[in-house]
């Protein structure tokens, strides 16, 4: 039996891409042929042309028991899980592919909940790292919108090899500091925002979500939140500092983005420093982790367990998803130190992104371990868990040195160095994305009759997590990228990035 999901009070987002095949824009007319990176996906362009897929004797793992299921077989036909069950019940379509699955594990295709990937410099690539490491779904945060959007629709369409795509707009206050983004000042302003953004004039879908941001004015954000329940509009991401934790659950914000604001919340001065990083006085324009590096000792000293075992039940009373995007403060919290940034992957990022990265160290003062224990917790996250928050994986790619597709592993290492179990944290990335977005009619589960987004990996993920980096096969969307495809598909973007 599946866990119910908890979030039925909201409207159930589109995750097939259907109502974004007829998009309008600059949606790409190129025969197949003449993509070169098309030719990497096993049986062509369409979906229909490539035979059926049998996954034979492979080791199912059940995302919702955390049993394993020995000798199932599956079979992938057209988009869609045709077969998922004993190997000796399964009848093998004839001129199916044929894959053996022995001594391998298969799981669904991995989510990343927290992602601003289809900016403008890394969208040509982004996509392709996804599906290489896994990576089948992402829900973007909101930047470029529309670029997202008609990247959205190529995907679904199979112009484009890369993840399905949730895709937010970003609304936020008068900063100046983040181009691309819907600013709202006042209550009219966020009325019309919610109209302006969730649709379009001919009544059709926008944006499947409103990303909220830091700058947000009180009395806009209440109307903000306001409008998108009356209108069934999602509403997630960062409590703005003009409101409390409390009052961003309260309002229906259905997920929180990182954990700074639970920082905050958890001290017996949570207003008094948000008011600080609201103070457009001594606001730094661009540099709020300086900004919140400044009060971590403050923090630290004001922290208030009683305080903050509250702030978490109400979370779950609520509701209220977390997306603790751990790895995305490990490189700050080293100082960007190179054990911990990766080096080899260097040539998967434009240059342009990556210049920006390697002068963070000289541009930035080393921080202290409070700095370190303040902007993300172990202890924090395991206890959210404890609490019966629900929780979603996210990296926030592409920050410093995150690297979309790749980091979406560390996040669930660091899940389980958390306390999270193995199965909790693989939780987090495939069952939970798919409960969170209303979805599990049709994903998070190796189910007959549900997409086929799923991962055939050489170990077990249950005995490591680490083992959903040992990749064998992805299958995204019914399509087969094997070792050879997959390769092919990061060769593609190394060999565009030295051009």
């Amino acid at each position: 039996m599946e866990i119910p999901s908890r979030n039925v009070h909201h409207a159930r987002l589109d995750i097939s891409g259907a109502a974004d095949r007829n998009l309008a824009g600059k949606a790409r007319q190129l025969a197949c042929a003449s993509v070169a990176i098309a030719l990497l996906v096993a049986g062509g362009c369409s979906r229909n042309e490539q035979p059926a897929i049998a996954i034979t004797h492979v080791s199912v793992i059940d995302v919702v028991s955390g049993a394993t299921r020995s000798d199932n077989t599956v079979i992938v036909r057209g988009s869609r899980i045709a077969y998922a069950g004993p190997s000796a019940s399964a009848e093998i379509p004839r001129g199916a592919r044929l894959i053996d699955g022995r001594g391998k594990f298969l799981i669904p295709g991995l989510w990343d909940m927290h992602v601003h990937g289809f900016l403008y410099v890394f969208s040509d690539f982004v996509g392709p790292l996804m599906i290489a490491n896994g990576v089948t779904g992402v829900r973007d945060m909101g930047a470029y919108v529309d670029t997202t959007l008609r990247w959205k629709a190529d995907i679904a369409a199979g112009r484009e090899v890369g993840p399905r795509i949730v895709a937010g707009v970003r609304v936020d206050g008068q900063t100046g500091q983040i181009k691309f983004v819907s600013h709202v000042t006042d209550a009219t302003d966020a009325a019309r925002a919610i109209d302006t953004l969730s649709r379009r004039k001919d009544g059709s879908s926008r944006a499947d979500f409103i990303s909220t941001d830091s700058y947000i004015p009180r009395a806009a954000f209440f109307a903000l939140a306001g409008e998108a329940r009356r209108v069934h509009v999602p509403l997630a991401g960062r409590p703005p500092y003009s409101v409390s934790l409390v009052e961003a659950s309260d309002s229906g914000l259905r997920s929180i983005e990182q954990e700074d604001d639970l920082m905050r919340a958890c001290t017996s001065r949570e207003g008094v420093f948000r008011a600080q990083l609201l103070d457009t006085a001594n606001r730094r324009v661009g540099n709020d982790a300086l900004q919140m590096r400044s009060q971590a000792r403050a923090i630290l000293s004001s922290y208030d367990p009683g305080r903050c075992a509250s702030v978490m039940q109400m979370l779950a009373r609520n509701h209220t998803w977390v997306t603790p995007t751990l790895v995305e403060y490990q490189p700050y919290a080293s100082a960007y130190d190179t054990a911990v940034t990766h080096p080899g992957l260097e040539k998967f990022v434009p240059g342009l992104v990556r210049g920006g990265w390697e002068g963070k160290p000289a541009n930035e003062p080393r921080p202290d371990r409070a700095a370190v224990e303040s902007s993300f917790s172990f202890d924090r996250t395991l206890a959210l868990h404890r609490a019966g928050v629900q929780l979603l994986a996210g990296t926030d790619t592409p920050r410093a040195f995150i690297y979309p597709g790749f980091s979406l592993h560390d996040e669930l290492a660091l899940l389980v160095k958390s306390g999270l179990s193995q199965i909790d944290a693989l939780r987090t990335a495939t069952y939970n994305p798919a409960a969170y977005l209303g979805a599990l009619d049709s994903l998070g589960t190796v189910t007959q009759g549900k997409l086929a987004d799923l991962l055939l990996l050489d170990a077990d993920p249950l005995v490591d997590i680490r083992n959903t980096k040992r990749i064998s096969a992805v299958i995204a969307n019914g399509r087969l990228f094997d070792s050879t495809s997959r390769a092919g598909l990061l060769d593609h973007v190394a060999s565009a990035l030295k051009r």
